[in-house]
């Protein structure tokens, strides 16, 4: 099996004498792979300038002696108490101006030279001792970077980047972030400092000076992103393996399509809650692919439960199955888990694993994970490596989604990882394949392209996005689209800015609703669905209305959705949150104008194709805890999990998984 079937190994938490067994109860359960030293420094290294290496090497011969694959981590995400100590400057401070005393993880000063240098060390002696094992298949560095830090040695370090970023010139920041308001003006380089709670941020996190908070939120990404770089390149001296490190979705803090430039596989950490929509994590997984356009690693994920959500509920039978399936079908090329064996203390002692307290092969959970591996020890290679192909690219911007929620006003609500996910999952009900996509994305292979709240926009992004509506692509966005450049300064001339011209419209107000309040929208007489969160008075230039806002307000005139035929193609522009039976109107016209057929028939069933070198594999995926029955979308063809030949309907159980095999 070419599948790593594993996931985060801690035999450092156990005695020696049972780490065997661990693996005696492991292969079983056909587990091939372990991720190891995630957090041992302080057993590598018990005090500055000692190293210790004697355990990891016991668990690598362990490891080998079994003929388990080896994804190696670094260990630099957990720092020693000893190094806390003697170099309090590694320990961030927060935006209150609160410097840590060490402990949790994840949470070293990136702009610290001790750091470095302590971590540089760190690494050098684990990369040079450990590149000649050949059981190691990646490299993992450090663990869910995360976080910002407000100290002394980032605000002198954010000075520097600054000088680069604005050519050492102090009046173009001042330009750029229009610092003349509130008597904000620098006139020394000293006089920057990072926005925090006891300067330019409120109370409710939200920045006085917008331009400063997007800059040092990039400065931040950057900085984490150099520590990576400094590791990786340390490794590149004597490995040429893998590097990775495990992103976390849509989190906030990082841009992780400028990570991914520098990572030589994406990989990931899938907790979904008890209530996560399929679609939203379908989503995830198709943001993890798009990152580096590659399949990607799972590298975390749980066998049941979890314990740091606040209802940790555990998975139904065959929905852990599901989810490893439903994370293949959308990119994954590895099943891992955290972790193999379960902890007895520590705050995740209660988050499942492969080896339970119960330490029993006789399990319901165990006796999944080993149907799990052995489904996945017989599909082919060719699927490793299977690429998904889909016709519409949404456009993801860790830019916007900083100065969209950042921005003060219209309303709090604004929420920019949930109004991309309303048009995700409004082609993901339709069976509609999407590429998550940054705005570097070559956008003419595809035929639709949707810029959800895309809030920062740049005159390039726009030539861009008019080159493709003109040879015949088409163009979504929404709502607080297009409003600022980079530095989060507003466009003049009235809203959306430079998109005017390809949307065939404009505006000049917002309306914002409070609490759940919605409005009626209206086409040729009668009420398509409502329109919610915030309302844009939209004037049609040459778009075409196709929906206006009802008599219930002032602006009933104006329109709510339009349509701009722009060349070849047409730009569509919604101007409220849609609930679902407007964006089914919304949709129906974008798919007809797109030749595209939906499929609405399979509810709860998600159908997705992935396409290797000798065939296609079409996984057909009940996400939902009822039965099932659906047309197949290829009769006759072979489901290489029960490896039998299938109807022309399918009977699918609750989280039931086939996956389709079919000819080129």
């Amino acid at each position: 099996m070419s599948i790593l079937y594993g996931g985060d190994y801690n035999p450092e938490q156990w005695p020696e004498d049972t780490w065997q067994d661990d693996w005696d109860k492991l292969k079983q359960a056909h587990v091939n792979s372990a991720t190891i030293n995630v957090f041992s420094w302080s057993l590598l290294e018990p005090e500055e300038g000692v190293f210790n290496f004697d355990k990891l090497d016991k668990i690598i011969a362990l490891l080998e002696k079994n003929n388990i694959k080896i994804v190696m981590a670094t260990s630099t995400a957990a720092l020693p108490f000893w190094m806390t100590k003697k170099y309090p400057e590694i320990n961030r401070v927060d935006d209150y101006g609160r410097r840590q005393i060490g402990g949790k993880r994840e949470n070293a000063c990136p702009n610290s030279p001790e750091f470095q240098r302590l971590a540089s060390q760190l690494v050098e002696k684990i990369a040079q001792r450990y590149s000649s094992v050949k059981n190691i298949t990646h490299w993992h560095i450090s663990n869910e970077y995360n976080g910002y830090c407000y100290c002394e040695n980032c605000t002198k370090a954010f000075r520097e980047w600054l000088k680069y970023q604005y050519d050492n010139d102090l009046d173009k920041i001042n330009q750029a972030w229009g610092t003349n308001v509130w008597s904000h003006t620098y006139h020394r380089w000293d006089e920057i400092v990072p926005p925090m709670r006891i300067g330019d941020t409120y109370d409710n996190g939200k920045p006085v000076m917008s331009g400063l908070d997007m800059a040092y939120r990039r400065f931040q990404s950057d900085s984490l992103l150099n520590n990576f770089k400094m590791e990786r390149n340390i490794i590149r001296k004597y490995d040429q393996r893998p590097v990775t490190t495990n992103l976390m979705g849509s989190q906030k803090d990082l841009d992780y399509f400028k990570w991914a430039k520098e990572m030589d596989i994406a990989s990931w950490d899938n907790y979904p809650s008890f209530d996560t929509p399929a679609g939203y994590t379908a989503m995830q997984h198709d943001l993890m692919r798009g990152v580096k356009d590659q399949p990607f690693m799972l590298m975390e994920q749980t066998p049941s439960q979890q314990n740091w959500q606040p209802f940790n509920s555990l998975k139904a039978p065959n929905q852990m199955r599901m989810l490893s399936y439903q994370a293949m079908a959308h990119g994954a090329k590895t099943i891992q888990f955290f972790q193999l064996k379960q902890a007895r203390n520590g705050s995740e002692k209660l988050h499942s694993a492969m080896i339970s307290h119960a330490e029993s092969t006789k399990t319901r959970v165990f006796g999944e994970l080993k149907k799990l591996g052995s489904e996945l020890n017989q599909l082919p290679e060719d699927l490793e490596n299977s690429r998904n192909q889909s016709k519409v690219g949404m456009i993801f911007d860790w830019n916007s989604y900083w100065g969209l929620e950042d921005c003060m006003g219209p309303t709090t609500n604004l929420d920019y990882v949930q109004e991309v996910y309303d048009y995700y999952r409004a082609f993901y009900n339709r069976k509609v394949g999407v590429d998550m996509i940054s705005k570097e994305t070559d956008l003419q292979k595809y035929q639709i392209v949707v810029a959800p709240s895309m809030y920062i926009n740049s005159p390039e992004m726009t030539t861009k996005i008019e080159k493709f509506v003109q040879n015949g692509g088409i163009f979504i966005t929404d709502y607080m689209s297009g409003l600022a450049d980079k530095d989060d300064n507003v466009y003049l001339g009235g809203y959306p800015g430079l998109l005017k011209n390809v949307l065939g419209l404009k505006y000049e107000e917002t309306d914002a609703l409070p609490f759940d309040q919605m409005h009626d929208l209206v086409s040729d007489g009668k009420i398509i669905g409502k329109g919610g969160l915030v309302c844009d008075l939209i004037q049609p230039q040459t778009a075409e209305s196709l929906a206006h806002y009802s008599d219930e307000v002032f602006y009933q005139k104006n329109s709510v959705l339009t349509k701009n035929h722009f060349g070849k193609g047409f730009a569509y522009y919604a101007g409220s949150r849609l609930d679902d039976q407007a964006m089914d109107f919304f949709m129906k016209d974008i798919l007809q104008q797109a030749q595209i057929t939906p499929d609405e028939t399979k509810t709860g069933v998600e159908v997705v194709t992935r396409t290797g070198k000798t065939a296609r594999y079409t996984f057909v995926i009940n996400t939902d805890s009822q039965p099932r029955q659906i047309n197949n979308p290829y009769p006759n063809s072979k489901d290489l999990l029960t490896q039998t030949m299938t109807t022309k309907e399918i009977d699918l159980k609750p989280y039931d998984v086939l996956i389709l095999e079919n000819g080129l």
